[in-house]
């Protein structure tokens, strides 16, 4: 490819870069940021509110039933659970999604071995709203989940556009990889941050992706791989029988995994709603479980499973998104990483403001002798 060609498709690109970082950038600005926090929310809700997790031992010792009733109870007394979440690997309180009519869903703390309430978080809680910001902008009902897919998508371009730009004419040499003589301090802080960090900001937009569209990633996942079945859509044949209790669902899923403990619990939706049963099987060390049951509350029929030993390339791939997402790999340092990646959109977006707008300065300073000349 000729000079000319090299000079104006890194032209183009410069504009791709610049006009992504201006526009949808801004968003993921706050999207990176509010990620950083949500990598360390167990963390920080701890340190805020140490009551909701003043547990007085680790024994189950009430019915699923039992605490999905007291939690109900707290929510303006009529709440209705959706899920319950068992402490997974650690000592912690069961967590109890419970949503008031039609709005928005809380979480109530209870004690394992008592059942006490020991705090409620509402959607107005700082962290439950972070994350809502982050996973949808607040406002998953107008497609907000969406739009935090498009930002990603322009993120991931930014990344990978940012690493074309940042090469070296002559390729890697000594000193490429840090500050390079001759460049302004704040060109040298973007290209640098920019270099070292675009590999995770890449890979956090990539797995944002996967995650706010989660139909097509598997349309294209399912190009190379065989899949397990979506439980998405998986219904509970009609009936008007008596549903047997969240208890009995998580007996009848256990039985399936001998050594395996269960972990989460979603609750039917509707009349044709089914159980969702999480475990852990015996051995399995990664950050989320990939193990579910789903159970017809009315037949106790078991209408799908997913397990280790039938999950194929495909569906590991899907599960690690999510795990890489969250900064579940190589323990606090994984999260540290993944942290400072959410860090990097704010700071690469303000040096890169202040180099465009030296460089808007400078054509106009060398446009000024022209004009008094002609004018002359």
């Amino acid at each position: 490819m000729g000079k000319s060609k090299l000079a104006g498709l890194r032209a183009f690109w410069v504009q791709i870069h610049l006009w992504l970082g201006l526009s949808l950038g801004v968003v993921g600005v706050f999207i990176g940021l509010s990620g950083s926090i949500l990598v360390f929310d167990h963390a920080i809700d701890t340190r805020l509110n140490p009551q909701r997790y003043a547990i007085s031992g680790a024994q189950i010792a009430l019915p699923l039933s039992g605490y999905a009733e007291r939690a109900a109870q707290v929510v303006e007394g009529k709440g209705r659970p959706t899920a319950i979440r068992l402490p997974d690997g650690e000592d912690g309180p069961i967590i109890v999604f419970v949503r008031a009519g039609t709005g928005p869903f809380h979480r109530v703390y209870l004690d394992p071995p008592s059942g006490r309430v020991l705090g409620t978080a509402s959607p107005s809680d700082a962290l439950l709203w972070i994350r809502s910001f982050h996973d949808s902008l607040t406002v998953r009902e107008y497609s907000g989940r969406e739009i935090v897919g498009v930002v990603g998508i322009a993120m991931l371009i930014s990344s990978l556009s940012g690493i074309y730009l940042w090469w070296p004419a002559r390729g890697i040499g000594r000193g490429a990889l840090g500050f390079r003589p001759g460049f302004t301090l704040i060109r040298n802080l973007h290209y640098t941050f920019g270099f070292w960090g675009s590999l995770v900001l890449a890979m956090l937009s990539f797995t944002g992706i996967f995650i706010a569209f989660p139909d097509a990633g598997r349309s294209v996942v399912s190009v190379f791989d065989a899949l397990s079945p979506s439980p998405r859509g998986v219904q509970a044949a009609e009936g008007t029988g008596q549903p047997i209790a969240p208890e009995e669902a998580a007996v009848l899923a256990s039985t399936l995994y001998p050594g395996a403990s269960v972990i989460g619990l979603g609750l039917p939706a509707g009349p044709r709603g089914v159980y969702r049963v999480n475990l852990r099987e015996a051995g399995d060390i990664t950050p989320r479980s990939g193990t579910m049951v789903l159970i017809d509350p009315r037949t106790r029929a078991i209408l799908q499973r997913t397990e280790r030993s039938a999950r194929t390339a495909g569906d590991g791939f899907i599960l690690w998104q999510r795990i890489l997402h969250e900064g579940g790999v190589l323990g606090i340092p994984g999260r540290v990483v993944t942290a400072l990646g959410g860090l990097l959109p704010p700071v690469l977006m303000v040096t890169g403001l202040l180099m465009w707008l030296r460089k808007r300065r400078v054509r106009r300073a060398s446009r000024l002798p022209a004009v008094a000349s002609t004018q002359g």
